[in-house]
C-alpha cells in the first residue's frame, strides 16, 4: 500500500510533469515563456495557482545555459500578477564571506519598507543579530552584531524563519534563489532550515547547478527531494526544432546547424554564440565589454585558488583534449600541483571529462575563451613556449606543435620550429586555411614577399582560400613575376582570384597562357585548366567557344571530382544543343552521381565542383537536389573557413529559392552572401549578391514557384556568377531604334554589349570564337553606324540602354 508520503510525492511529480500538451494560461501565453521553456512555466504556474502549494521549495536544476535564471524571472513576474511578493538574489553576487549573503541581498529591499511594529515581537538579541545579517533592520536593533557560536546560529535559524513568515502572512512571499551553487554555506544551512520548519507563506524558489554544488546543498537538495519536501524541475537540452525559434534574428541553414551542434541544446549558450567568435564572425560585442554574452563567467572565475587560475589559464592555450602531463608543463608547475588544479576545476564546472579516458576539455567555447582573455598576453607566450617544448619531447604532429609555436616569436635559427610549421601549413591547408596563413606568415617573417617561393605560393593559396583576395592576388603576382620555372597551379588560383575579384578577362589571358605553356604529358593540369576556362566564359556571360567545349569533353582524367566538375561545365555550357556523349540531363545524371560519392575530404577540396554541379542541376528543374549540394557546400565551407566561395554558394542558393518562391529563405541568403563578399572584399560578388537582393525586394510576398529555376525576376539576362549558361546573343528587351542601337545587327549589339562591359577585341574574339580582325571590323561598323569615336562613348550607350546589358 502507498503511504501518505509516496502519494504526496506522486502528486507533487504530477503536477510538474503536467500534459504533454500544456502551456502557460495567461494572457501572454507561451510568448513570455523564457527561452522556449513554455511546459516548465506552466508546471510551475500549476504551484503558485494551489491555495496551499504543498512543498516550500520549487527546485529548479540544470546545465548551465539552460535557461534557468531566465524561468525563475518568469516565475516571478507571474507570482506578482496572482499578487505574491517576490523577493530575488543570486549566489556569487555579494562579498565572499559575508554570511547568509543570499537572503541578505534578497530581503534588502523588502526589509528597508518595515516599519517598528514589524520587528517589536523579536527579543533585543534577536533584533541585534538579524540586524547583522539585514543591514535594512538595524535602525530598528539597539546593537548591531553577527551570531558567533553554533548556539546562537541557531537562534538566527528561527528568527529568520519567523521574519519570512511575517513577510508572507498579508501576501504569499515567493524568494527566488538563483545560482546557489556559489551561495555561502551559512545560506545552505538557512535554506535546510526552512525545508524542515517551513514559514507559513513563503516558498523558495532555488535554481542551481548540479554538477558545481557544495558537498552540502547536493545533501540537503537531494534529502529534500526523496521526502517530498521540493518540487524538483530538471531543464533537460531541447531539441533543435525549438532552439531554432530564439535567436534574435534569423539564420541562413548552415550557420544554424553550425550553432544547433555546438550549442547541444542549451538555449542560453545558443544566444550567446550567435553573437560571439567564431560563430558570427564580425558580431558586435568585443570580449568582455557589456555586449558580450560571456560577461557572467567571470563570476566563475573570481573564486578559485590562484593554483586553479593558474591552470584554467594554462588549459586555455592547449587544444583539446589536453592530459595534466602537458598542462603541468604549459602552466609551470609539477604534475599533482596540476592535477589538484584540474580537480578543483571539475568541481567548479569549467573542466569537464574528456571522451579520451586521463584527458579534460571545457565545459564550453565561451568559458574557454574567457580563461584566455583573462591570462596576460606575455604570460600566454611563455605557456606556448613551454607546451610546444613538451610536444616536440613527445614527438606529437606538426599541426599540434605548430598550434604553439606560430603564438611564439620564431627566430631564424630555429630551423627544426620553421620545417614544422612548413609541414604543419601543408597539412592544414583545407581544413583551416586562416590557420595556415597564420603560420606561414611565422615561417616568412615581417617581409612575405622575401622569402622561399614555394612557400609564398602557398600562403598565397592559404589566403585565397581564407578569403584574403588582395593580399593573395599580390603575392601571387609579386611571386610568379620573379620566378623562371612555372607554376601551373600557382598560376590557377592566380586566375581563381581573379575571377573572385571579377577580373574575368584578365584571368581568361592568363588562363590561356597558362595552358599553352603546360608541358604534353601534364593531363590534369591541362584538364583543370580547361574547365577553369569554361567557368570563367559561363561566370562572365559569355559563351564559351565551340571547341573548348570539346577539350572538356576529350578529358580521360581520373579525378571523381575534376570529372564531374566538367561534366557539369559542359551541360551548361552546350544548353540545349547537347554534347555529342549525350544531353544535358544525361551529363548533369554522371556529373551527380560523381559529385554523390563524394567523401567530405574530397569535397572540401572541391567545393566549386559543388557549385557548378548544383547550378547545372537547377538548370533542369532539379532545384532540390541542388539546394541540398549547396547547403553541404556551404556547411563544409563555414565549419573549415573556406571563405573564399562562400558569397557564390549562398548567392546561387538564394537564386534558387526566390525562383521557387520562397522569398523569405532567399533573403537570408542574399544577406549573407553580401556579407561574406564583403567580408572577403569581392566588389564583384557582393554586386551579385546586391542584385539577388533588389529582385528579392521586387518580387513581392512569396508566391508559387515560377515555371524555370532560371527565370530572373528583375529583368532577363544571367548575372555574371549566378545565372544560367549565356545564349549566343544578349537577352533583354528590343533596343529603341530612337537611340541608334536598333539599327544594329544582332552580332554588333553582341559585341557592344562585350565592350560596354570592358572585354578587350582579343577577349571579344575568344568568347565569340571569332578572330581579332573580324572584331575590329564589326567595331568599326557600329562607330560608323552610331557616329562615335571611342569605346567608352559606345559603352555609355549601351548602359542608357538597360536592355541591351541583361
Amino acid at each position: 500500500m502507498p503511504t501518505r508520503e509516496d502519494t504526496r510525492q506522486a502528486d507533487h511529480a504530477a503536477a510538474l510533469r503536467g500534459p504533454s500538451d500544456s502551456r502557460p494560461t495567461t494572457a501572454d501565453g507561451p510568448a513570455r515563456a523564457p527561452h522556449g521553456r513554455a511546459r516548465e512555466l506552466a508546471a510551475l504556474d500549476r504551484v503558485l495557482d494551489r491555495d496551499d502549494p504543498g512543498v516550500p521549495l520549487i527546485e529548479v536544476r540544470g546545465d548551465p545555459w539552460m535557461g534557468k535564471s531566465a524561468l525563475l524571472g518568469a516565475l516571478g513576474e507571474r507570482a506578482r500578477e496572482r499578487g505574491w511578493t517576490v523577493a530575488a538574489a543570486a549566489g556569487g553576487s555579494v562579498p565572499e564571506g559575508l554570511p547568509f549573503g543570499v537572503f541578505a541581498d534578497a530581503l534588502d529591499e523588502l526589509l528597508s519598507s518595515v516599519g517598528e511594529q514589524s520587528v517589536s515581537w523579536l527579543s533585543p538579541h534577536h533584533l541585534s543579530w538579524l540586524a547583522g545579517i539585514f543591514p535594512a533592520l538595524s535602525w530598528h536593533a539597539p546593537a548591531v552584531a553577527l551570531p558567533a557560536g553554533p548556539s546562537e546560529r541557531h537562534h538566527v535559524l528561527h528568527a529568520v524563519r519567523g521574519l519570512l513568515g511575517r513577510l508572507g502572512s498579508r501576501n504569499r512571499l515567493l524568494l527566488v534563489l538563483d545560482d546557489m551553487h556559489l551561495a555561502d554555506e551559512a545560506s545552505v544551512l538557512l535554506v535546510q532550515h526552512l525545508l524542515r520548519h517551513p514559514a507559513p507563506g513563503v516558498v523558495l524558489a532555488l535554481a542551481h547547478r548540479p554538477r558545481q554544488n557544495q558537498q552540502s546543498l547536493r545533501i540537503l537538495l537531494g534529502e529534500a527531494a526523496a521526502a517530498g519536501r521540493s518540487a524538483r524541475l530538471e531543464l533537460p537540452p531541447l531539441p533543435d526544432e525549438e532552439m531554432s525559434g530564439l535567436l534574435p534574428r534569423p539564420l541562413p541553414p548552415a550557420q544554424l546547424r553550425s550553432l544547433l551542434h555546438a550549442s547541444q541544446g542549451r538555449p542560453g549558450l545558443l544566444r550567446a554564440l550567435a553573437v560571439s567568435a567564431p560563430w558570427a564572425e564580425g558580431a558586435p560585442g568585443a570580449p568582455h565589454s557589456p555586449a558580450d554574452p560571456s560577461m557572467p563567467l567571470l563570476r566563475e572565475f573570481r573564486g578559485l585558488s590562484p593554483l586553479g587560475r593558474t591552470v584554467a589559464h594554462a588549459a586555455a592555450v592547449l587544444q583539446e583534449p589536453f592530459d595534466t602531463g602537458l598542462l603541468a608543463r604549459a602552466a609551470q608547475a609539477g604534475e599533482d600541483e596540476a592535477r589538484a588544479g584540474v580537480d578543483e576545476l571539475l568541481r567548479r564546472d569549467i573542466l569537464r571529462p574528456g571522451t579520451l579516458r586521463g584527458t579534460f576539455r571545457f565545459r564550453d567555447p565561451l568559458v574557454r575563451r574567457t580563461a584566455h582573455d583573462t591570462a596576460g598576453a606575455a604570460w600566454q607566450l611563455g605557456a606556448h613556449a613551454r607546451a610546444a617544448a613538451a610536444l616536440r619531447d613527445r614527438a606529437a604532429s606538426p599541426a599540434r606543435v605548430a598550434w604553439h609555436l606560430g603564438h611564439g616569436a620564431l627566430t631564424g635559427q630555429d630551423g627544426d620550429g620553421v620545417r614544422i610549421l612548413q609541414e604543419a601549413a601543408r597539412t592544414v591547408l583545407w581544413q583551416r586555411p586562416d590557420r595556415a596563413a597564420g603560420w606561414l606568415r611565422a615561417v616568412l617573417g615581417p617581409r612575405p614577399g622575401t622569402g622561399d617561393p614555394r612557400q609564398r605560393l602557398r600562403l598565397a593559396t592559404a589566403l585565397a582560400l581564407s578569403g584574403e583576395l588582395a593580399e593573395s592576388l599580390a603575392l601571387f603576382d609579386g611571386t610568379l613575376a620573379r620566378g623562371s620555372v612555372a607554376h601551373p597551379d600557382a598560376e590557377l588560383w592566380r586566375a581563381r582570384v581573379l575571377r573572385l575579384l571579377g577580373r574575368h578577362g584578365d584571368a581568361a589571358d592568363l588562363l590561356e597562357k597558362t595552358a599553352a605553356n603546360l608541358a604534353p604529358d601534364a593531363c590534369e593540369v591541362r584538364a583543370r585548366t580547361t574547365g577553369a576556362l569554361l567557368a570563367t566564359c559561363l561566370e562572365a556571360g559569355e559563351r564559351p567557344r565551340p571547341a573548348l567545349v570539346e577539350d572538356a569533353g576529350a578529358v580521360t582524367e581520373t579525378d571523381q571530382a575534376l570529372q564531374a566538375q566538367l561534366l557539369a561545365l559542359r551541360s551548361l555550357a552546350s544548353g540545349a544543343d547537347g554534347a555529342p556523349d549525350g544531353g544535358p540531363a544525361e551529363l548533369v545524371q554522371r556529373a551527380a552521381r560523381l559529385a554523390d560519392g563524394l567523401g567530405d575530404e574530397p569535397a572540401r577540396r572541391s567545393l566549386d565542383t559543388l557549385y557548378w554541379v548544383a547550378r547545372a542541376e537547377s538548370a533542369l528543374g532539379r532545384d532540390t537536389a541542388a539546394l541540398g549540394r549547396l547547403e553541404r557546400a556551404l556547411d563544409l565551407a563555414l565549419r573549415h573557413r573556406l571563405r573564399y566561395v562562400v558569397p557564390q554558394l549562398a548567392t546561387e542558393a538564394g537564386r534558387i529559392l526566390l525562383a521557387r518562391g520562397d522569398r523569405a529563405a532567399a533573403l537570408l541568403h542574399a544577406d549573407h552572401a553580401r556579407w561574406a563578399a564583403e567580408r572577403i572584399r569581392s566588389g564583384f560578388q557582393a554586386d551579385a549578391a546586391g542584385r539577388l537582393r533588389t529582385r528579392i525586394d521586387r518580387s513581392g510576398p512569396p508566391g508559387p514557384p515560377h515555371a524555370g529555376p532560371a527565370e530572373d525576376l528583375a529583368g532577363p539576362g544571367p548575372e555574371p556568377g549566378t545565372g544560367q549558361a549565356p545564349q549566343p546573343a544578349p537577352r533583354g528587351r528590343p533596343a529603341d531604334p530612337s537611340t541608334g542601337l536598333g539599327r544594329l545587327s544582332e552580332r554588333e549589339r553582341e559585341i557592344s554589349v562585350l565592350v560596354s562591359k570592358g572585354r578587350t577585341n582579343q577577349q571579344i574574339a575568344r568568347a565569340l570564337a571569332l578572330s581579332p580582325k573580324t572584331v575590329e571590323t564589326y567595331l568599326a561598323r557600329v562607330f560608323k553606324k552610331l557616329t562615335l569615336c571611342s569605346r567608352a562613348q559606345l559603352a555609355a550607350l549601351v548602359g542608357m540602354e538597360g536592355g541591351l546589358t541583361g
